[in-house]
């Protein structure tokens, strides 16, 4: 967009943009045009294309010239716009906080089916590692009647996850600092076990980590997505903590979103039963599959939308108040 063109209509931005995005191989570059200019010129995806003729004041050019240079530079669109509409949420996220992934969205709607399927009424909810709060609070809005608390380490994203929840006037969500890796965190839990438990924690490996998109690298936050040298060490030491300290209720469910493959290692690595009884070889069910068919008080795998093992499941019975 040069600063010396007379007039840029919407059409004008709309083609630059998207093509300037596409020659660096930004994986949606059309997209992200119809956001950064929405965003600029207050507009959502169906006025863009209603008023293509218009023409961008020289403020708007400016600013949408600024918000070009730092996605061409890969800084995310949800940080750019401070932003992220992620299933029924309309979340705040900056720096601090990854970006909510599609898979975590996959993760809570395999979660939802099977309550809906069952018809769980859970009374406790416990998201690990809660980041932006995503999961805790599309479960609290889900279940309104349920205690939810969010476990995190950062204090920085505890700050966006309150943000979040006051954002989407979600009130029934308590935030806790704490290291999930060290029992102590969960003696702040109370003696009552959770009827769901859900986790995106960190389970990218060291040289995964090198070879991460230069978005992620530069951008998000290292804390939140490094599980050790192998990525798989985190989510082992989050499982065994939570099975020493009793967290799992007789008819809980688990689900933890993990690296590919990540669920039949931890199967091989982890010697106890950590709340459900690990059968080897682990089942490794599509997502696809109805919630019914889901193995009962076993560890299990669910594949992700494209057939890659991603997700790791455990099922009980439903309680007497569940049914």
């Amino acid at each position: 967009m040069s600063r010396q063109a007379e007039i840029w209509t919407v059409r004008d931005v709309l083609n630059w943009t998207s093509q300037k995005f596409a020659d660096v191989r930004l994986p949606t570059p059309l997209l992200d045009a119809q956001l950064l200019i929405g965003s600029v010129l207050s507009l959502s995806k169906v006025e863009i294309y209603t008023q293509l003729d218009r023409p961008l004041l020289e403020g708007e050019r400016t600013a949408l010239r600024e918000l070009v240079r730092r996605r061409l530079g890969g800084e995310p669109v949800a940080y750019l716009l401070s932003q992220k509409f992620w299933h029924d949420l309309d979340l705040y996220v900056d720096s601090r906080v990854l970006v909510p992934r599609p898979e975590t969205e996959t993760l809570l709607d395999l979660v939802l089916a099977v309550c809906r399927h069952e018809n769980r009424r859970p009374v406790r909810i416990l998201d690990i590692c809660t980041g932006s709060g995503c999961l805790a609070l599309a479960l609290a809005k889900f279940f309104p009647a349920a205690e939810v608390t969010g476990i995190d380490l950062s204090a920085d994203a505890l700050e966006v996850a309150a943000l979040n929840a006051a954002r989407n006037k979600v009130t029934n969500v308590n935030w806790i600092r704490g290291d999930a890796l060290k029992r102590d965190v969960y003696a702040e839990l109370g003696t009552k076990p959770f009827d769901i438990v859900v986790s995106n924690p960190p389970y990218v490996s060291e040289a995964e980590w090198t070879e991460c998109e230069p978005s992620v690298r530069q951008f998000e936050p290292k804390m939140a997505l490094i599980g050790g040298e192998n990525g798989w060490q985190f989510p082992k030491l989050l499982l065994e903590n939570l099975n020493s300290a009793g967290l799992l209720a007789q008819a809980a469910l688990a689900g933890f979103e993990l690296g590919i493959s990540h669920p039949e290692i931890l199967a091989d690595e982890i010697k106890s039963d950590c709340g459900f009884e690990f059968v080897r070889p682990m089942s490794s069910l599509a997502c696809q599959r109805p919630v019914w068919e889901f193995p009962r008080n076993q560890w299990f795998s669910v594949k992700d939308y494209t057939q890659r093992s991603r997700f790791l499941f455990g099922i009980r019975g439903v309680s007497d108040s569940g049914r």
